[in-house]
């Protein structure tokens, strides 16, 4: 889910732990410091996933039974991060769903354990690419331009390296596959750059 266009210098939301305005308390979500019960407060940002230039929001685990309320982590890159629900508004607060977010960006790889081609949308169908990597990093150096979504999968143009940014633009020969973006808990495997490059 993801708060309205830069709502972070504004923003003031409560995360309860559970989906009802009386459910006690875990956070409070104020500006850029989130506070949890027992005055631990952390800087909110670096919990929070951005979905675009200085728009933030928390990863949804489920919705409630009435769809008004959503779950989400509130430290998205911890093992056990903590959890609690957050009430949506149509002002401010809205759910977001990666099966609409990601097919419509330009997307890489964020774990090389992730990195997988398909020539159909199969298992079976695994095909091996090698990705250019960084000289210095050893990161992988890529860029995919989704084509057509199915389920939890994706038909992409890669190409690696990627030419975004670079200048003269390297020669790359595009290559058409499928890439699972998506786990089976439909987190996603891969992301997209929200500032540009």
């Amino acid at each position: 889910m993801r708060y309205a266009a830069m709502y972070r210098y504004q923003a003031k939301d409560v995360i309860r732990a559970a989906p009802s305005a009386g459910a006690s308390i875990i956070a409070l979500l104020n500006r850029d410091s989130l506070c949890f019960t027992g005055d631990r407060c952390v800087r909110s940002y670096n919990r929070m996933i951005e979905f675009d230039y200085g728009v933030p929001g928390w990863a949804i685990l489920r919705f409630s039974d009435d769809s008004a309320w959503v779950q989400v982590t509130l430290a998205p890159s911890d093992s056990a991060p903590p959890v609690g629900w957050v009430a949506l508004r149509a002002d401010s607060v809205q759910a977001l769903l990666w099966s609409r977010i990601l097919p419509g960006k330009s997307v890489y790889f964020m774990r090389p354990s992730d990195v997988a081609f398909y020539t159909a949308p199969a298992d079976s169908a695994e095909v091996e690419r090698d990705l250019v990597r960084e000289p210095n990093s050893g990161e992988l150096n890529h860029i995919m331009s989704p084509l057509e979504a199915r389920g939890a999968w994706l038909r992409v143009v890669l190409l690696t390296p990627s030419p975004m940014c670079v200048f003269p633009e390297p020669k790359v020969t595009p290559d058409t596959l499928w890439i699972q973006y998506l786990t089976p808990k439909n987190r996603p495997k891969v992301f997209y750059y929200t500032r540009g490059c």
